[in-house]
């Protein structure tokens, strides 16, 4: 079984507690305006990776306490996702942290909302972005489905974090839920970065 992957990163401190493996699913249909990461959206971009390399490839770093799973809309790709969080566990007893924009009622019946200890719900509105940590809007909710992090995710209390990091497929990326000025100041970066390899 195969899984669309915009991005992974590990280890990632500012998604969950602990140290965690970040898997950024690729595609998604919402288009929010002010979306973090649009590049993410496209059903056919990113790469393709064997659900079991990528098992592998969390479970050769000891030192971490779960994974974080983003988008993209991680539902899309359900199947997928499942079979992995079942491969690790299978070695390691991962804690899984996972973004939807779906609400927690739509998918609280799914099988991968039965394997997730915690779901951040809701889609981005940017209108609701009010600065709170580990969500992008106020509309989003923390759904903690099992014990397992209970006060320990500063859901919306705390000031915004993100952190740069080497992702597996090469560069540098920020990770977390970036500020408006975080978001400002990278698309400057990026601006001035596509002009000189233009020049």
């Amino acid at each position: 079984m195969r899984i669309r992957l915009h991005m992974t990163a590990s280890p990632i401190y500012t998604l969950g507690p602990y140290a965690r493996f970040g898997v950024w699913v690729q595609g998604c249909g919402r288009h929010c305006p002010g979306c973090v990461t649009p590049d993410s959206q496209s059903m056919t971009e990113g790469k393709e990776e064997e659900v079991e390399a990528l098992a592998r490839r969390i479970l050769q770093e000891p030192s971490l306490e779960g994974l974080t799973i983003s988008g993209g809309e991680p539902f899309l790709q359900e199947e997928a996702l499942c079979e992995l969080i079942r491969t690790v566990r299978r070695f390691a007893p991962l804690g899984v942290i996972l973004y939807t924009g779906y609400l927690y009622e739509e998918i609280a019946s799914r099988p991968l909302a039965g394997l997730c200890d915690a779901i951040i719900d809701g889609p981005y509105v940017d209108e609701l972005n009010d600065g709170g940590s580990m969500r992008g809007s106020a509309n989003q909710r923390l759904i903690l489905l099992t014990p397992r992090y209970e006060g320990l995710i500063p859901f919306g209390t705390l000031p915004r974090k993100t952190e740069l990091v080497e992702p597996g497929e090469g560069g540098l990326a920020q990770v977390g839920v970036p500020s408006r000025e975080d978001v400002e100041r990278a698309h400057i970066l990026q601006e001035a970065l596509l002009k000189g390899e233009n020049t």
